[in-house]
């Protein structure tokens, strides 16, 4: 990311930070003085909204921190560990929301709803500025995304509740403030699961889907020399960028060098990915390759420690270091 585009995204969220902070304010003296619940539990949203913000804002700063020797992808992940905390944010205030409802089920209190209007409607036009301004530069980044939904969420909650006081004002169905915010509760936890469940996918090194992995291949086929491609890996590392790691099989008269820095020109040049390992085999190395492998599980690891240290019979590694 570079900085031009990097500061357009501090800027927007912070602005959509404030005005989260503004409608939290709001929303809550709202709630207290109404005594709506739907009220409270959009700012109980707006609450994890705020921790939104902040977390994708530390998030951005550090990801345009330079890769090092003990971090050589540099700190990419970082954003996705932001939005997974999101995620489970937005799960606990849900879960929050859900049993306010039943015990205000069980315990009926009267609502005031000229108050309820008057803040949800202030609410809603904060809410409605917030989520315009991130809409903007929320396809460019996994973590701006999360926080744009947190605001889209909020901004149909509010919506609901503008929409729950015109009710209860003109049929006096009280009950429709508990029906709101046990709505509110299923919302908000269906958005937090799908943002919990893209970071965990990332986060496990899921083959990603919007990778056009078909097309670089054909790519990479069709350059003179390779034969096929047995192994291509594909790592997403945060929103939009990529480590490839590939095996390439090629004739035994191929120019791997030449072969080497075309693939580089592929994969980096033409598909923007930043991390890119190739290697080149010729059939009967494929096969000796394939014979190779590292123990996975700790036991075999012991194992075969175990018989490597063994006198008789056994070799030794010996590493210069010069």
């Amino acid at each position: 990311m570079n900085r031009q585009k990097r500061n357009k995204l501090l800027l927007y969220l912070g602005i959509s930070g404030l005005l989260s902070g503004s409608i939290f304010v709001v929303e809550w003296i709202g709630s207290r003085e109404s005594g709506s619940l739907a009220l409270l539990a959009d700012a109980g949203h707006i609450a994890a909204d705020i921790f939104a913000h902040a977390i994708s804002f530390i998030a951005i700063l550090l990801s345009a921190k330079k890769p090092t020797k003990e971090y050589p992808f540099g700190y990419y992940r970082f954003e996705v560990i932001a939005a997974l905390f999101n995620g489970l944010l937005l799960i606990l205030i849900s879960v929050f929301i859900l049993k306010e409802s039943y015990i205000r089920y069980l315990d009926s209190i009267p609502i005031e709803t000229h108050s309820m209007l008057n803040y949800s409607l202030v609410g809603l036009f904060l809410n409605l500025a917030s989520a315009v301004l991130l809409y903007k530069v929320s396809e460019q980044n996994i973590n701006v995304r999360s926080t744009y939904l947190h605001v889209l969420s909020d901004l149909l909650g509010t919506v609901a509740v503008v929409l729950g006081a015109l009710i209860i004002q003109y049929t006096s169905y009280e009950w429709i403030d508990i029906a709101l915010s046990v709505l509110l509760g299923i919302f908000i936890l269906k958005v937090s699961f799908g943002i919990v469940k893209e970071s965990v996918q990332i986060l496990l090194e899921k083959e990603p889907h919007e990778f056009e992995k078909s097309h670089a291949l054909k790519h990479i086929l069709h350059l003179s020399g390779i034969v096929k491609v047995p192994e291509f890996l594909i790592r997403k590392l945060t929103s939009g960028i990529f480590s490839v790691e590939m095996i390439a099989l090629v004739k035994k008269e191929a120019n791997r060098d030449s072969l080497l820095l075309e693939c580089h020109k592929i994969l980096k040049g033409e598909f923007h990915v930043p991390y890119v390992k190739v290697e080149f085999l010729d059939e009967s190395q494929w096969h000796a390759y394939q014979t190779i492998k590292a123990p996975e599980r700790e036991w075999e690891l012991e194992e075969l420690t175990h018989s490597h240290g063994h006198d008789e019979g056994s070799h030794h590694h010996h590493h210069h270091h010069h």
